[in-house]
């Protein structure tokens, strides 16, 4: 199954940049573009990217000399990085020296690119928090097991506005969050039902069918009757709120 990756393209050529952001989107990533060294290092002080094509020509900062800075970075040295110029094939060993993964000569066909982008984030599989790099989705979903309660309280837990938002803190402070968005699966989910699938095996809904349930208008007769037999007021019971997170049990 193919990843959504976040691409960093640093080059001074904006129509290098423009070509490479339409041939890398095109394959459903994520591409940011910094259009030289010092715009590449204030993203990378914020952000992970999972690959990073850098070019080496530039003119406030060469890209050997900011791949040297991305490598010193502990959280920035085994992300995958593709040097590409025109410069010549002499730079390749000081940008395999400096750590680079592959080198490419400019110019360099739109297939070729692609090929070696997905070999490499093949490679590189997922990334977890605190950097840590799985092969697969049961490795992810294990690790992620540890992160959050057993299945039954998570059920529970997220059904309740306080609670759910305490969770979802808890997993932003650990990382997960940003773990997960960063290299999800293709489509649109709710959080919810990706954590759901990847720790405890659920089935991933689509987010226009989460939304197609809600808009539901057999929901609204399923709920009135549900409180006429409880003889229960419809407004300040709080089960609106109930029933709509339950769609997610």
């Amino acid at each position: 199954m193919a990843l959504v990756a976040r691409l960093l393209v640093v080059d001074d050529d904006p129509r290098i940049r423009h070509l490479l952001e339409l041939l890398l989107s095109g394959v459903r990533h994520q591409v940011v573009l910094a259009d030289s060294a010092k715009a590449a290092l204030e993203h990378l002080r914020r952000e992970t990217p999972d690959l990073i094509l850098l070019d080496i020509m530039m003119p406030d900062m060469d890209g050997l000399t900011l791949l040297g800075r991305i490598r010193a970075v502990r959280r920035l040295a085994k992300v995958p990085v593709i040097m590409f110029t025109g410069g010549g094939k002499e730079l390749e060993g000081p940008s395999r020296a400096l750590g680079a993964d592959l080198f490419l000569e400019k110019p360099v066909s739109g297939r070729r690119l692609k090929e070696v982008v997905e070999n490499l984030l093949a490679r590189e599989g997922y990334v977890l928090p605190g950097g840590e790099r799985v092969n697969s989705l049961e490795e992810v979903g294990s690790r992620l097991r540890h992160a959050l309660p057993e299945e039954a309280r998570f059920k529970l837990l997220w059904r309740k506005t306080a609670s759910r938002r305490a969770l979802l803190q808890n997993l932003l402070a650990k990382g997960w969050t940003e773990a997960l968005l960063r290299r999800i699966l293709p489509g649109e989910y709710d959080l919810y039902d990706l954590l759901g699938h990847l720790a405890f095996g659920w089935p991933l809904v689509p987010l226009r069918e989460r939304a197609a349930r809600v808009q539901d208008p057999r929901l609204a007769s399923h709920l009135e009757a549900y409180l006429e037999e409880k003889r229960l007021p419809l407004e300040g019971n709080g089960l609106l709120e109930e029933l709509a997170q339950a769609l997610y049990a």
